[in-house]
């Protein structure tokens, strides 16, 4: 295989990331302007669920995965708890349809919709493979290539056939047709072996993986619960709107992990290494940078934000600015959360990131429902906001504190 440089590399996964970042925000544009805004919220519903249950899919392994620069664990026993964990989504999902009381059609497209993001669970090991291995650029073709596909077959299926159970079949067969034909081809050329089931060594995958897991898990329904509640206490068209706003929030998260996913092998060996200026230079530009893409996002929400919405979705929002604002600043918030997220992770000490998402969830919990009831998709912002502000503040602590007890202890080994 050919080798690559780190600029092509950057770029490969800035557009595969980039593409798959938003294939979720164009699958709901689509099936607002074809099926409506009624479907649209159903739809919405659906995705976001999804990826609640790509949490218990992926098991938060591909952190360590990518960052296993020893090699720990063999690629079989990553691919042998992958499996173990989307049987597990495959029954949650079957457990959400019929807990949701969805029947006939709608049960068979929630499924199929969940279903996509099973597959992306499955595809994700090979992509902790290729970043491993120092090769992100090949993660980022796969995700171009199966996110685009997906996505245009979808818009296909649903505009000649306006059913979302066809459509829904359509994303997630094309996507799984991508990953066996690309990961399993790529991936000869660094496991050359079989894969096959590895039992040996899965308690250790998950002893090291199960705070992540929690806390991602967590993370997810921070992002879901308030969506939850609206869909308790109105009708779809509530539940569409605020979806429409909630989807630029995560462009900031978006363009922050253009940076940072590719800094991850880099942040661990400096970690490894004990080259603590330079991974503490790399967390700071990364806090610096956030805030700023923050600021400029509010500022063009307010004043581009509602108008492009609008024509994009074809929904009037108009009269959801101050909503706008709060979701951006959420956006920012979770953006900061997701960094030290894996900062912490790289560190080892993932056990303490559970202090900050369980703060969040009481947050949430206590809140959400009373702020959504009174003050309907601004009181939704603000309990997402104000949940993802409680984990910020403590994780901003926990970094600190580790950070700086490796320090002390460098410097006594040195004296």
């Amino acid at each position: 295989m050919r080798e690559t440089t780190a600029k092509k590399k950057f770029m490969w996964n800035m557009a595969g990331s980039l593409c798959n970042s938003l294939s979720s925000m164009l699958l709901l544009i689509i099936v607002n302007r074809i099926s409506g805004e009624s479907r649209g919220g159903f739809f919405a519903l659906a995705y976001s669920t999804a990826q609640l249950l790509f949490s218990v899919g992926g098991f938060e392994i591909r952190p360590v995965q990518s960052t296993d620069i020893k090699n720990r664990f063999s690629f079989n026993q990553y691919f042998t708890s992958r499996m173990l964990n989307c049987s597990v989504m495959f029954v949650c999902m079957l457990g959400y349809i019929a807990v949701n009381g969805y029947t006939g059609m709608d049960a068979l497209a929630v499924f199929w919709i969940l279903a996509y993001r099973m597959v992306e669970a499955v595809a994700d090991v090979y992509s902790g493979l290729f970043q491993q291995r120092e090769r992100i650029d090949i993660s980022g073709k796969e995700m171009l290539m199966r996110s685009g596909l997906a996505t245009i077959t979808f818009t296909l299926v649903l505009w000649l056939t306006d059913n979302l159970l066809y459509a829904g079949m359509a994303l997630t067969l094309t996507s799984l047709v991508i990953m066996l034909l690309y990961d399993l081809h790529m991936k000869k050329y660094f496991e050359p072996a079989p894969v096959h089931l590895e039992w040996k060594g899965i308690l250790g995958i998950y002893n090291a993986c199960w705070p992540l897991f929690v806390s991602s898990f967590i993370m997810n329904y921070l992002n879901n619960a308030p969506k939850y509640s609206i869909n308790n206490y109105y009708d779809q068209t509530v539940q569409n709107s605020y979806n429409i706003l909630f989807m630029p929030a995560f462009v900031i998260n978006l363009l922050s992990l253009f940076v940072f996913r590719p800094l991850l092998t880099d942040l661990a060996k400096d970690w490894e290494e004990e080259h603590l200026k330079e991974f503490s230079d790399i967390v700071k530009k990364m806090m610096i940078l956030i805030g700023g893409l923050t600021i400029a996002a509010c500022i063009g929400a307010y004043l581009l934000g509602i108008p492009v919405l609008s024509i994009l979705y074809g929904v009037d929002l108009s009269s959801y600015r101050m909503e706008l604002i709060v979701v951006m600043i959420c956006g920012g918030l979770n953006a900061y959360v997701y960094c030290l997220y894996y900062v912490v992770t790289v560190t080892g000490k993932q056990i303490y990131l559970l202090l900050g998402y369980g703060a969040g969830l009481i947050s949430a919990v206590l809140l959400g429902p009373y702020l959504v009831k009174n003050l309907e998709i601004l009181g939704a912002a603000l309990s997402c906001t104000l949940s993802f502000a409680v984990v910020f503040v403590v994780f901003l602590v926990i970094t600190f504190a580790v950070i700086k007890n490796r320090t002390k202890k460098c410097k006594k080994i040195e004296n």
